[in-house]
């Protein structure tokens, strides 16, 4: 990472350097205690750092230079308060948010490390519930039920390269092509564009994941993702549409949800309904979800909230999930 931001940085330097440094802290902490039961699984009465945002510290240090070039480092980590630990799990590593050298130009910005995969942060964006893995049917069927109904490999992308492009009337184009880890060796590929217009935004995203360490099956998989979101004032609407097609377990899978977010009094109701089926030679499975959370911010930095989930599987017993918690977010 040293190496790579030396020479990104050395791409920005100019006849005229008039550089400033910027050193800043951001966060989110996430508190929560409740009943969590997803279908199929026991109910476990226990402590949770993510249940409406995964809790997380980071550091960014930038270097502004001459003609809107400005180079830099963003070094972020999950920390889990149940356990006192960081990562989402054991086998995380240090940094296992983010870990990545950047370089911001009037021609887009380039990130070079460990990134988030865009069809994560479509899946995010485009979703009532946010980036809460345990409660959101978007991204809990899609990253967080396996690989026969959801994508393949982890949302995160290790030894990853991206591109940015600048907004050209509301346009934003992305890709990131990836290595992952060192072994198995593999190919990742993923890339998105979104359309901001005014209270309007879609998006449509796809990335392929290609591993093959020369032993078992290779994983070959697909994914195909459309999201729209508008805010008519007195509420918001999400839609999302996925689509995977995995040619190693020969699965196919279609992932749709739809939600809403209303302002109630002081706080806000935040509502997503998902539903998964997925099919194959010897798979047939179909999920069904409903969450529904109610937020109240205290403070400009501290949210207040109660989120609960239905999860049911057929086939499986139903599981029924229900937490209140705080959130703080620092900058």
């Amino acid at each position: 990472m040293a190496a790579a931001l030396v020479g990104l940085a050395g791409l920005g330097v100019t006849s005229q350097v008039q550089a400033q440094t910027e050193v800043t802290t951001q966060g989110v902490l996430d508190f929560s205690y409740g009943r969590f039961e997803p279908s199929g699984l026991y109910r476990d009465y226990s402590f949770n750092s993510n249940s409406l945002t995964a809790s997380f510290v980071g550091l960014t240090v930038k270097h502004g230079l001459d003609g809107g070039w400005t180079p830099g480092i963003n070094l972020e980590a999950f920390v889990r308060f149940q356990d006192l630990r960081g990562g989402r799990r054991n086998d995380d590593p240090i940094l296992s948010r983010n870990a990545f050298a950047f370089l911001q130009t009037p021609y887009g910005n380039v990130r070079v490390g460990r990134l988030q995969t865009f069809l994560f942060d479509t899946t995010n964006r485009f979703n009532a519930l946010g980036n809460s893995v345990p409660f959101s049917p978007a991204l809990k069927h899609l990253f967080n039920s396996g690989s026969v109904l959801g994508a393949q490999g982890d949302f995160y992308w290790n030894r990853a390269i991206s591109y940015t492009s600048p907004s050209l009337e509301g346009f934003t184009v992305n890709v990131m092509q990836a290595q992952g880890e060192t072994e198995p060796k593999g190919s990742l590929t993923g890339a998105n564009v979104v359309w901001q217009y005014g209270l309007l935004a879609v998006a449509a995203s796809g990335q392929r994941v290609y591993v093959n360490d020369g032993l078992e099956d290779p994983t070959d998989e697909n994914v195909w993702q459309l999201g729209a979101t508008y805010n008519f004032g007195f509420a918001r609407v999400f839609g999302l549409y996925t689509q995977t097609h995995d040619r190693g377990l020969e699965v196919q899978s279609k992932l749709t949800s739809a939600g809403v977010s209303v302002p109630v009094g002081p706080g806000t109701i935040l509502a997503q309904l998902g539903w998964g089926k997925a099919h194959g030679l010897a798979v047939s499975r179909r999920q069904q979800t409903l969450s529904a959370a109610y937020v109240y911010p205290y403070d400009s930095q501290t949210d207040l909230y109660v989120i609960g989930m239905d999860d049911r599987v057929r086939g499986q017993t139903p599981g029924g999930s229900l937490a209140v918690g705080i959130r703080w977010r620092f900058f």
